[in-house]
């Protein structure tokens, strides 16, 4: 009988499935409450299709990641020890939260959105969904707290980090 746990300790890609364990349940639990993404993605769903509402699901999933990568290198570090810049931050974020509000009540629950069918208008349509869903996903609070707070934790800095966060 061999014994194959000294060949997998050699094996730099293979990475501790513990933490991945735990963080999964953590971050379906913070993922079902609601937030702005997901309130955002409900919307457009029901006002112009799941179609057109990908685009803007693409810019929030990469905005979540950026969002993601910046909370492990760093980010979470720097606002400890830069405590004004975190409030400048939290901040901007009030302030687009406010915007948000602003132009929610203004167009009285109705989504300014152009679902014209021609492809010149379904290109531009594409570019704001996608910038929505990206400047959404980068100025929600929630977003921001849950991955500076929570994500770093389950990072260990012993493995790889990118095939961490790919992960």
């Amino acid at each position: 009988m061999t014994n194959t746990a000294p060949l997998l300790k050699e094996v730099p890609f293979l990475l501790d499935i513990t933490p991945l364990l735990l963080f999964i349940p953590t971050m379906l639990l913070i993922s079902i409450t609601p937030g702005m993404c997901m309130t955002l993605a409900m919307t457009l769903g029901m006002s112009i299709g799941i179609r057109q509402t990908l685009w803007m699901m693409l810019g929030e999933v990469l905005g979540v990641a950026l969002v993601a990568i910046a909370a492990v290198v760093g980010v979470s570090a720097m606002m400890l020890q830069f405590p004004t810049v975190f409030n400048l931050l939290k901040l901007m974020g009030a302030s687009y939260l406010l915007y948000l509000g602003v132009n929610m009540w203004l167009s009285k629950g109705k989504l300014a959105l152009n679902n014209e069918k021609s492809s010149q208008n379904n290109t531009w349509s594409q570019r704001k969904l996608f910038n929505q869903g990206f400047i959404t996903a980068i100025a929600n609070p929630k977003g921001w707290a849950f991955m500076v707070s929570l994500l770093p934790p389950f990072i260990n800095p012993n493995n790889s980090l990118p095939a961490q966060l790919i992960l």
